[in-house]
């Protein structure tokens, strides 16, 4: 994951997308963080993962 990326950003959608599977996955949300599109979604995928575990 990048951390910091100013040049090519998480879009509004990843954010939102990445606050509501910490919420699901009951972990703190990291939404505020700065990543790359491509690092952000990396993020949601494992959160999905986590978020289904939780509800296995």
């Amino acid at each position: 994951m990048v951390l910091n990326a100013h040049t090519d950003p998480m879009t509004e959608e990843q954010r939102k997308e990445t606050k509501r599977l910490c919420d699901a996955a009951d972990i703190p949300d990291k939404s505020g963080e700065l990543l790359t599109r491509s690092g952000a979604q990396q993020m949601i995928e494992e959160l999905r993962r986590k978020a289904a575990e939780q509800r296995a």
